[in-house]
């Protein structure tokens, strides 16, 4: 079977790999998406974590822009708008913007439809049912991923790489140093309904406390774990729907996820790893992105450069929760916001290097990212990264 060609591979559907396919698609990289689901959104539209977290440092300072906050907006093009302050579309004003997060819930169906119609509208092939199984490498360089598809292997070659994937299967595959996180606790996100109300449910086990000695911890890429948490999250789901019918024998669930809802499974090992402990208002010289702290307000992140490359392979990239952090920084690049300003630069970078046929310098970078509205502004931080 013929061999698929493209200038820009981006590997994985979720907000990272919009992104990044938008990047490089509108920086003139022929793109293709691959998607191993059958719609775009990764855990925030089949895993039901419909909140778009705030792009702001929390004390009315916009750290993220870009195709960041524009999705944002996409989220309820087809849709209802919930929690989204008009005071961040009105007015420039600190003070007044202080008084709420950039942020907004959204229902899962209309962004994925919002999602898929932006990439093709960009130009980007949609692949959906492909699942990377392989890599093939030369001479230090990734010339291809290997679908297992239900007609046989297929190879997708291209120029530059974009591991979306949420897991870094691609960097994994390919040799790179990766790091997994054993400690991703249940979650069972739903919608329940009752004579057309709709209510959400966030269920979880504790993030940041230990959990009930009944429940258990999983490991995001192993395949018992991964098939264990989404039967555990289901459990947990009847669980909630029971003590609600207790209450009202007419509620019943409309949406479960369909998706795992781990948080921190494998990414990217690199000499920068983000943290959010050590680099709170610390500017990074090779920063291409900028976000906030969506669990409390006042901190403002530089992302680097460093996070996203690959160290040993010239022509891949790393975007959202595959991006360098140790583990206080990837339960922030984990999320929505930072998964978007990553796989923006990471597919500008790829479309970059597609076109010049090496990996582009930083500056070059960073002049094209604040072109299409990136926020890079040192002056919001009083520290430096100098190591």
């Amino acid at each position: 079977m013929k061999d698929l060609q493209y200038d820009v591979v981006i590997c994985g559907g979720g907000i990272a790999g919009v992104a990044a396919a938008l990047a490089a698609a509108r920086n003139g990289a022929k793109t293709c998406l691959l998607e191993k689901e059958y719609a775009l959104g990764g855990l925030a539209t089949l895993g039901l974590i419909v909140i778009y977290l705030g792009l702001d440092d929390g004390a009315g300072v916009q750290m993220s822009g870009g195709i960041c906050e524009e999705l944002l907006h996409l989220s309820y093009k087809y849709g209802p708008r919930y929690r989204l302050n008009d005071v961040w579309l009105t007015s420039h004003s600190p003070e007044e913007r202080s008084e709420c997060r950039y942020e907004c819930e959204y229902q899962a169906a209309p962004m994925m439809i919002a999602c898929e119609e932006a990439l093709l509208e960009a130009g980007v092939t949609l692949y959906y049912d492909a699942r990377i199984t392989d890599v093939s490498l030369k001479n230090g360089r990734l010339e291809a991923v290997i679908l297992s598809t239900k007609e046989g292997p297929r190879a997708v070659k291209g120029r530059a790489f974009v591991d979306a994937t949420g897991d870094a299967d691609v960097l994994w595959l390919a040799g790179e140093d990766t790091l997994t996180d054993s400690t991703n606790v249940r979650t069972g996100w739903y919608f329940s309904t009752k004579g057309g109300e709709l209510k959400r449910h966030g269920l979880t086990d504790p993030l940041y406390t230990p959990i009930p000695e009944t429940s258990r911890y999983y490991n995001g890429v192993n395949l018992e774990d991964i098939s264990q948490h989404m039967i555990d999250g289901r459990r947990m789901i009847l669980e909630s729907l029971k003590k609600e019918r207790e209450e009202d024998p007419d509620w019943y669930p409309v949406l479960i996820p369909t998706f795992p809802g781990v948080r921190m499974t494998r990414r990217l090992v690199t000499d920068v790893e983000f943290s959010a402990d050590e680099h709170d208002h610390m500017w990074f010289d090779d920063a291409i992105g900028m976000i906030g702290n969506w669990r409390k307000r006042g901190p403002r992140y530089a992302l680097s450069y460093r996070g996203i490359k690959a160290p040993h392979l010239e022509n891949v990239y790393a975007a959202g929760r595959c991006t360098a952090a140790e583990k206080s920084g990837w339960d922030m690049t984990r999320v929505i916001p930072s998964a978007a300003v990553t796989g923006e630069a990471a597919g500008t970078a790829a479309a970059l290097q597609a076109k010049a046929d090496r990996e582009v310098e930083v500056p070059v970078l960073q002049e094209q990212l604040v072109r299409q509205g990136v926020l890079l502004d040192p002056s919001l931080f009083n520290r430096r990264y100098d190591k």
